[in-house]
């Protein structure tokens, strides 16, 4: 079986954390040292980052290859896991509570993009420059350009994010391109329509930040609009990359979340 990557910590209802793109469960260091005691902290990362083996290919791009990650760690909490994912990780997390594969007690989804959300009439003219972009991505990681990942990282954070990060993790990006090239194609072939969500009946919490580009805000609003129980939030000051430069404010909103997730849950059985 290809690697996979996998982290817990504590003692608890099962927090199961899904980074997104460019990164690995250590994205999630950040707010994690800020949440309440009480929860099981797991840690994955998705194809091709950390310690997880890249099985997608261009011609093989599917959510398939990324649910099976899920999966894994998800069996190994062994009990209905609280899904928490961050950009494409967001995407990721709700194409699993989709699936319906293992036991989703809740999601939290931190800027999540889900893009095929935007391939409608009036958002379509985001949904072309966002394809768009991603072609070009694609081109320049093929004509071996260096840094062509701070036109994804200033794409999501604004102009200038990828000359501020810490040389550290802009190696890390530059290294792992081409693996986010198929991030693109995996994303983009996610088809989930609006109906899809409607019938998923579980809560969701939706955060993005003040900052967020247009189509981030457009598929956080078409998320709220369309999921019957989600409730939104925004973090004051915060772009893309929140979970790590506001990391407080969005462990103190998931905290409050979890703790309501959790009340509503069925008590276990008991086994005399």
């Amino acid at each position: 079986m290809p690697s996979i990557d996998y982290v817990e910590a504590g003692s608890g209802p099962p927090v199961l954390f899904v980074p997104g793109s460019f990164s690995t469960h250590a994205a999630w260091r950040p707010m994690q040292k800020w949440l309440a005691p009480g929860y099981r902290m797991i840690g994955t990362s998705l194809c091709g980052y950390g310690a997880t083996a890249e099985t997608r290919g261009r011609d093989d791009f599917g959510m398939r290859h990324e649910l099976r990650i899920i999966e894994h760690a998800a069996r190994r909490a062994g009990e209905p896991v609280h899904l928490v994912g961050h950009s494409f990780g967001g995407t990721v997390a709700l194409a699993a509570a989709l699936a319906n594969s293992i036991d989703v007690a809740s999601l939290s989804l931190f800027e999540a993009n889900p893009l095929a959300l935007l391939d409608r009439q009036s958002r379509r003219n985001l949904y072309d420059a966002v394809l768009e972009l991603s072609r070009e991505f694609s081109a320049s990681v093929d004509a071996g350009e260096a840094d062509a990942a701070a036109m994804i990282i200033d794409f999501w954070g604004g102009p200038g994010t990828f000359a501020t990060m810490p040389e550290a993790v802009r190696d890390y990006c530059r290294k792992t391109a081409a693996t986010n090239a198929i991030d693109w194609l995996t994303d983009f072939g996610f088809g989930a329509s609006v109906e899809d969500y409607r019938a998923l009946d579980i809560p969701v919490l939706l955060v993005r930040g003040e900052f967020a580009n247009p189509a981030m805000v457009a598929m956080t609003d078409l998320l709220e609009q369309a999921l019957p129980d989600a409730r939104g939030a925004i973090v004051d000051g915060a772009g893309h990359f929140l979970i790590a430069t506001h990391a407080q404010k969005c462990a103190a909103l998931l905290t409050r979340f979890l703790t309501v997730a959790d009340a509503a849950l069925p008590e276990p059985t008991m086994v005399a």
